[in-house]
């Protein structure tokens, strides 16, 4: 009789303790925001880079934090609770630019529905100018390398194309008719091109899609990291 009560001791506790928890709200907002160079948002590969978002009372450990994932167009969103303080916590060696220090460490208190928060970075090279067209299934890109931080070596600059509009250096046409790449050095004006006229027409993702158009950009690859600093990308005509 004593073991069956016991049981039924701890059969009540683990139901109560699952309905608190059941009964936690959902976060009710948005926390948006972007990640900025000189007021731009900077261009990455989607859901490469991301953050920590903290809430801070708790101890800091990887159950306590949320990770956010950055989209291609470098603007986040996470879901939150409005008039609570979060801390946007950047890591260290993720994303095409200089390491963060506690200094950048963002608090954002009080939060409220539809907030923004832009989250400043400084990139060691950018790629500017860009133009990208196409003609008789011929991609063509350039733009030019411009330094920002610098101190490390330039990989290479890429010409990337594909169906969707999310397109980097994995998602694309694949092989050498996806993407294309070629060294360069900042100052340098880089020009590409991506012949596409081998490809065939129909639903597979290596080939070219019926509506007529396709997307393309082009990235820069530096030495020891792996986030590419990207172009916005194209849409055009093939």
């Amino acid at each position: 009789m004593k073991n069956i009560t016991l049981f039924l001791v701890a059969a009540f506790v683990i139901l109560f303790t699952s309905c608190e928890y059941d009964n936690y709200e959902a976060p009710n907002t948005t926390l948006t925001g972007r990640m900025v160079y000189d007021g731009q948002p900077v261009n990455v590969k989607n859901n490469q880079v991301s953050f920590h978002l903290y809430e801070p009372g708790w101890e800091l450990s990887a159950s306590t934090y949320l990770t956010v994932q950055v989209a291609q167009d470098g603007t986040f969103s996470a879901s939150v609770y409005t008039g609570k303080t979060y801390k946007l916590i950047r890591i260290e060696n993720v994303g095409p630019w200089e390491n963060p220090t506690a200094a950048d460490t963002i608090t954002v208190e009080n939060c409220r529905s539809g907030q923004t928060v832009d989250i400043p970075v400084t990139p060691y090279y950018l790629l500017d100018n860009a133009a990208i067209t196409c003609s008789n299934k011929v991609v063509s890109g350039t733009c030019s390398v411009r330094q920002i931080a610098g101190g490390r070596n330039i990989e290479f600059v890429g010409l990337y194309a594909g169906r969707n509009v999310i397109i980097d250096d994995s998602y694309n046409f694949g092989g050498t008719a996806g993407s294309i790449t070629t060294a360069a050095a900042a100052g340098d004006q880089v020009s590409l091109q991506l012949d596409l006229s081998g490809l065939s027409v129909n639903s597979t993702s290596d080939s070219l899609p019926s509506t007529g158009f396709i997307y393309a950009r082009m990235g820069l690859k530096i030495e020891g990291i792996d986030a590419m600093v990207y172009t916005e990308p194209f849409k055009v005509s093939i």
